[in-house]
């Protein structure tokens, strides 16, 4: 069975997932889950990201704060390529993005604020492996991550468990409504909905 939608998640959280709005997925149909690795990039620079490359998981979320910046791309096709290569499941950036169309072929999902062709300086690196903030949005280092073109979302990751239990029940019970649908049931019938007044 595929990772739960956010939109699975968002109910099986009942407010214990928070969404970073604004940011929008390179392509329509990405989606991502896993385990937050963060950092914090200083303006126009964009060391921290590459530190955090080189040292994140397999099976990690590259989770970057970039302060909203939307004036240099901060992660590009070679940055992408080396993700994969290592195992990395995304990447979720408060920024803009380079070489979009060879993002787009690589099909690395990445959630992000924009584009910007020209690159970033690499000469510090504010924070690697601390929590950071994106939209409003605390995030720390192992923190769930879950995303798709609805919204992306962070779940504290001592109740992530629990929630994709939920969010697996839920799934779960879809299917069934779905595969009654393709037999031609009507929805109505196959969930609880308010009676209808008869007056």
């Amino acid at each position: 069975m595929p990772a739960p939608a956010t939109a699975d998640v968002i109910v099986a959280a009942d407010g214990a997932a928070h969404e970073i709005a604004g940011l929008a997925p390179l392509a329509r149909t990405a989606s991502v889950s896993g385990p937050a690795a963060t950092c914090r990039c200083a303006p126009q620079d964009n060391l921290a990201l590459h530190r955090l490359l080189s040292h994140a998981p397999a099976g990690a979320v590259l989770v970057c704060e970039a302060g909203g910046r939307r004036d240099r791309g901060h992660f590009g096709e070679l940055m992408a390529l080396d993700a994969l290569n290592r195992g990395l499941r995304g990447l979720v950036l408060d920024g803009s993005v380079r070489d979009g169309a060879a993002l787009l072929a690589l099909d690395f999902p990445v959630f992000h604020l924009g584009f910007a062709p020209e690159p970033c300086v690499k000469s510090e690196a504010p924070s690697v492996g601390e929590p950071v903030e994106l939209g409003g949005v605390l995030v720390s280092p192992g923190d769930q991550i879950v995303a798709d073109c609805d919204a992306v979302l962070v779940i504290p990751q001592d109740l992530w468990p629990d929630v994709e239990v939920r969010a697996r029940e839920i799934q779960a019970r879809e299917a069934v409504i779905r595969a009654a649908l393709a037999e031609g049931q009507q929805l109505a019938a196959l969930i609880e909905l308010p009676r209808e007044d008869p007056s």
